[in-house]
């Protein structure tokens, strides 16, 4: 399987301009912005995202791998998603965040991101990922099942395989 490939590929067609990277220190801020768009204090998520990274903060079942990734376009950074190992639901791996700025949302953004994240559970020889995802939230569970999650509990979804994360499916639209 060529994983660069995937990236380009992923889970449906989308803008060139963007760049995904590795999260830098310079970019926490703009995360901290993104989730506390949704909930909580800038400055909580500041911090909980940096002990995340540095394996300080961790959710149920989570291990110490993990990774966070950007969406970068022309030096501003419109989305992220983060990542780790954990033992979960027999899970090898969990996305634990997602987050596109609000003016690029509908875009490729989060498909971009999704496909990188995965790319990442393979390069990592992870299978079986999960995400917690409120049953109300239908715009994400779109999303997921557009990369080839499935329905694992109410609150949960799980991809079998990392791979389907990664490889391109239908472009339907999400």
């Amino acid at each position: 399987m060529n994983l660069s490939s995937l990236v380009s590929g992923g889970c449906g067609g989308f803008s060139m301009s963007i760049v995904l990277r590795m999260a830098e220190d310079a970019d926490f801020p703009v995360m901290a912005e993104l989730r506390a768009a949704a909930w909580g204090e800038r400055e909580f998520w500041m911090e909980r995202l940096i002990r995340y990274r540095l394996g300080q903060h961790s959710p149920q079942h989570a291990l110490l791998e993990r990774a966070i990734f950007v969406a970068d376009d022309a030096g501003s950074v419109v989305g992220f998603v983060a990542g780790h190992r954990t033992r979960r639901f027999d899970c090898d791996g969990e996305l634990q965040w997602i987050n596109v700025v609000a003016h690029r949302r509908g875009e490729d953004v989060a498909v971009r991101l999704m496909s990188r994240m995965g790319v990442w559970f393979v390069e990592q020889q992870l299978s079986r990922v999960c995400v917690n995802v409120d049953p109300a939230n239908r715009v994400a569970r779109r999303l997921y099942a557009r990369c080839g999650a499935q329905a694992l509990h109410e609150q949960w979804m799980v991809w079998e395989d990392a791979r389907t994360m990664a490889e391109s499916v239908s472009a339907d639209g999400l």
